[in-house]
């Protein structure tokens, strides 16, 4: 049974590995997690690069799509932790640790500071939205998660 803050880095490591996908980062960091996951073991690194390639290959992942493909690496890091030598296990933990660090902060610099995923047509974005209509316009804003705020803004009115 893998601890509660290993279990954590093995989820942040399944987001990371969603997130890296696409980007310019995706090669070094494929092949490092291959490297971590496949432990010396040709075969195993092979497979993993085939997975991540098919994660990768993945047509603009929904939201929920997304969340099975992050978890699915979480399961991935979970068993490699867990397996491993207690040694071992530590060490894996500091490459799981500086992949995720590497990503996040790769997320930060490109103003990202998580992960958004619209489907077609859609807007993404994860942050604070200010949506103006100017010059007889129309603004339109859907919230499709979380609960109403105790006190929405009216239109026509500056929020209170």
């Amino acid at each position: 049974m893998l601890t509660e803050s290993l279990a954590a880095l093995a989820a942040a490591g399944g987001t990371a590995v969603v997130s890296a996908a696409g980007t310019e980062l995706w090669d070094t960091f494929r092949t490092r997690v291959a490297g971590l996951l496949g432990r010396g073991n040709d075969t195993a690194e092979r497979i993993t690069l085939e997975r991540l390639d098919r994660t990768a290959a993945e047509p603009e992942p929904t939201a929920a799509s997304a969340a099975d493909l992050a978890s699915a690496w979480a399961s991935r890091f979970s068993d490699a932790l867990e397996e491993a030598p207690r040694e071992e296990q530590e060490r894996l933990a500091a490459q799981l640790r500086e992949l995720v660090d590497e990503i996040n902060s790769h997320r930060a610099a490109a103003g990202a500071g998580g992960t958004a995923i619209a489907g077609a047509g859609g807007v993404a974005v994860n942050g604070e939205v200010h949506i103006e209509a100017k010059d007889g316009g129309h603004a339109a804003n859907v919230q499709n998660f979380g609960t109403v705020p105790a006190n929405p803004t009216v239109p026509g009115r500056p929020p209170a």
